[in-house]
């Protein structure tokens, strides 16, 4: 999860990557993305947002299913925004 790294830090990160990023290719080549959940270091559980990196996983199009774990955290029913409006 290097790619995302700046996508899921609690004080930094912007939880919404970009579709054709190294972060969402990353996501998607996940065969298994809540095993990913159980990687992650007890360093690391201190400087990332389990809610971000949620949130991230649904953006990307691989995202973690609603009321299962990662790693302590319950994930919740995320529900994205609508696409922006395109201006023609």
């Amino acid at each position: 999860m290097r790619d995302c790294w700046h996508h899921i830090e609690k004080k930094l990160g912007d939880q919404y990557p970009p579709l054709h990023s190294a972060c969402c290719n990353t996501i998607r080549d996940a065969k298994d993305i809540h095993c990913v959940c159980d990687r992650f270091t007890a360093h690391e559980l201190t400087l990332l947002s389990l809610a971000k990196f949620a949130m991230a996983t649904h953006v990307c199009g691989n995202g973690l299913h609603t009321d299962t774990h990662c790693a302590g955290y319950r994930v919740p029913e995320i529900k994205l925004p609508p696409p922006p409006a395109s201006s023609t």
